[in-house]
């Protein structure tokens, strides 16, 4: 397979860091893909047409996404398109793996320590949701899993190449309250 070069979009750099960012997009994973906006031009999300351009040159028909936060296989994201894989499609395939409930064994392989930081996590999520009955009982996410590291920060090719590459995730940086309270 010959050497397949990412949308800038979607790259990971060490030598970036553009207002404290190491990739030109701001995306929350636990938010739609279409919430996904530029790091220069925070108010401008992502156009449909920056979202349909192939995520590779030349196209490919699947792209693989792991992530070392990521505990099992079976949160291998997988873009799929047979006319080439876009920005849009590895996005969605981010958000879907994600943002599914985890499942009872992937729960019990969690030390207690980590399960009690997830529920910690999940509380809060469906505390702070308008539909909060509703969000609790879909149940734990994926994104809960991975505590507060939910800010994609790009993709790097992995060692094993054929169109995988490895995201790297950051978290979000605390805001800094520059007024305190009179007291």
């Amino acid at each position: 397979m010959s050497l397949l070069l990412l949308h800038p979009l979607l790259q990971y750099s060490q030598h970036r860091e553009e207002l404290g960012h190491c990739c030109p997009l701001l995306w929350d994973l636990r938010e739609p893909p279409r919430t996904a906006r530029h790091v220069s031009a925070p108010d401008r999300p992502l156009s449909e047409r920056e979202l349909a351009q192939y995520a590779t040159s030349p196209p490919v028909s699947c792209l693989r996404v792991t992530c070392g936060i990521f505990p099992e296989d079976s949160w291998v994201s997988e873009a799929r398109n047979r006319l080439g894989v876009t920005v849009g499609n590895v996005l969605d395939a981010i958000f879907e793996t994600a943002n599914t409930q985890i499942t009872h064994p992937e729960w019990n392989r969690l030390c207690p320590k980590q399960q009690n930081r997830v529920n910690v996590v999940f509380d809060a999520r469906w505390r702070r949701s308008a539909g909060a009955a509703q969000v609790r009982a879909r149940g734990v996410l994926r994104s809960d899993c991975m505590l507060r590291h939910v800010l994609f920060s790009g993709l790097s090719l992995a060692p094993e190449g054929e169109a995988t590459y490895l995201l790297t995730l950051k978290r979000p940086k605390p805001r800094l309250n520059i007024f305190p309270e009179a007291g």
